[in-house]
C-alpha cells in the first residue's frame, strides 16, 4: 500500500514538472512576440481600401487610438490597398499575413458581400477571422415602388430598377434580393458608385430604388428624406436594426417588419435566409479583425487596445450620433456568424445569382 502511494506521489510530481516545463516553453514563445508589459511588438493596420473608403476613414482614426492601448509611442503604421470594396486587401490579409498578432485588418462590408456572392476575385474566408471591433449601420432602401405587388404590376410584370455600383451588384445586392423576396422583379442598373449619382438617377426616373449605405447624422438623414418625398420617393425599409432610423416623425421599419405589414405574415424560406446573410454583411461599416490561429495573448492585447480606443474623442466623434453603432470584443462573434450564414443560405444566394445574372446581362 505504501509502495503504491509512493509511486502515485512520484508520478504526480513528475507530471507537475512536465506541465510546468511545457507552460514555461509556451510563455517563452509568447514572450518572443509580446515583450514584458504585454506590448505587442511592431503592430500595424492593413486597410482594405483607399484613404477615402470607409475602412480608410477608420484607419486614420484607429491608428492613433489603438497605439495608446498597445503602448506605442507613435500611431500604428497603415498599409492601404487598392479597391474601394476591400477585396484586394482581404485577399492579402488571408494569404500573406502571419497569425502572430502583429497585423490587424480593417475591412468594409462590401468585401464580405463579394465573398458571399462568389465573386471570382475573392480568395478569403472571413468566417475564420477573429473579430475585435465592428462598426454597424442601418442602410435604408428608398424609392418609388409598390411593395404589396398590385394587380397592375402583376399584369405588366414591370421590373424594379435598382441602382448598383457595378455589374456584380456590390453592396446593393441586399436590396436586389429584398425586392425578389417581396415578389418583385429586380433589375440592377450599374454605374452608380456614389450616393449623389444614385439619388440623381432616382430623381430623374432612371432607377426606382436606391440603397443608402453611407452613415449619416439623424438631422441630415431627415432632411434628405424630406427632399426625396418631394419627388415621390420614400424610405421603404432598413436592412438592419443596428441604428434606429426615422422619417417624418415615424420609425422606418426593418425589411422583416415591412414584409409583415404588407403580407400579414413574417418572411420565411431559403431566399429570405440568404437575404439575412447578405443584409448583415451590407450593414457592416468596417470591421477590425485578426487572422485565425492568432495566439490568445495577442488577441487579449488587441482587445485591450480596442477598449482604450473606444474612450478616445476621435472614435466617439466618428460614432456618436453619426449613424454608426460600435460593437467590440466577444459581442462581435454573433454578428460575424450572422454575416457568415449557413451553407444552405449562401448556396441559395449563389444559385439565385446564377439564374438571374444572364437575364440582367441581356437587359
Amino acid at each position: 500500500m505504501r509502495r503504491r502511494q509512493f509511486l502515485a506521489t512520484a508520478g504526480l510530481a513528475m507530471l507537475g514538472t512536465m506541465g510546468a516545463a511545457r507552460a514555461a516553453g509556451t510563455l517563452r514563445n509568447i514572450a518572443e512576440i509580446v515583450p514584458a508589459g504585454g506590448v505587442i511588438a511592431d503592430p500595424s493596420l492593413l486597410v482594405a481600401g483607399g484613404a477615402e473608403s470607409e475602412a480608410g476613414k477608420w484607419g486614420g482614426v484607429l491608428s492613433d487610438a489603438l497605439a495608446r492601448g498597445l503602448g506605442q509611442p507613435a500611431p500604428l503604421p497603415r498599409h492601404l490597398t487598392s479597391g474601394q470594396d476591400g477585396v484586394t486587401g482581404a485577399n492579402l490579409f488571408d494569404t500573406q499575413t502571419v497569425p502572430d498578432g502583429t497585423t490587424a485588418l480593417l475591412v468594409p462590408g462590401a468585401a464580405l458581400t463579394a465573398a458571399l456572392a462568389g465573386d471570382p476575385r475573392a480568395h478569403f474566408d472571413f468566417g475564420r477571422w477573429v473579430p475585435l471591433m465592428m462598426s454597424l449601420l442601418s442602410p435604408v432602401v428608398v424609392g418609388r415602388v409598390e411593395l404589396h405587388r398590385t394587380l397592375r404590376d402583376l399584369v405588366r410584370d414591370r421590373p424594379v430598377r435598382v441602382a448598383v455600383s457595378a455589374a456584380n451588384s456590390g453592396i446593393a445586392l441586399a436590396t436586389l434580393l429584398a425586392m425578389n423576396v417581396f415578389g418583385l422583379r429586380p433589375v440592377p442598373v450599374p454605374g452608380f458608385g456614389s450616393r449623389k449619382d444614385a439619388l440623381a438617377a432616382l430623381a430623374d426616373g432612371r432607377v426606382d430604388v436606391v440603397q443608402l449605405s453611407d452613415p449619416m447624422p439623424p438631422r441630415d438623414q431627415a432632411a434628405l428624406f424630406d427632399a426625396l418625398a418631394g419627388g415621390g420617393a420614400v424610405p421603404l425599409f432598413t436592412l438592419s436594426d443596428a441604428v434606429p432610423v426615422a422619417a417624418g416623425g415615424h420609425a422606418v421599419p426593418t425589411m422583416a417588419a415591412r414584409f409583415t405589414q404588407e403580407r400579414g405574415r413574417a418572411p420565411s424560406g431559403l431566399l429570405y435566409e440568404a437575404w439575412k446573410v447578405v443584409a448583415a454583411a451590407a450593414s457592416l461599416d468596417a470591421a477590425l479583425v485578426l487572422p485565425m490561429l492568432t495566439p490568445p495573448a495577442q488577441v487579449a492585447g488587441w482587445r485591450h487596445a480596442v477598449a482604450v480606443a473606444q474612450e478616445s474623442g476621435a472614435v466617439a466623434a466618428l460614432t456618436a450620433g453619426n449613424g454608426r453603432k460600435l460593437v467590440t470584443g466577444p459581442d462581435c462573434g454573433p454578428r460575424l456568424r450572422d454575416m457568415t450564414g449557413e451553407i444552405s443560405a449562401v448556396l441559395t444566394l449563389r444559385r439565385w445569382l446564377a439564374v438571374h445574372t444572364p437575364e440582367w446581362r441581356l437587359g
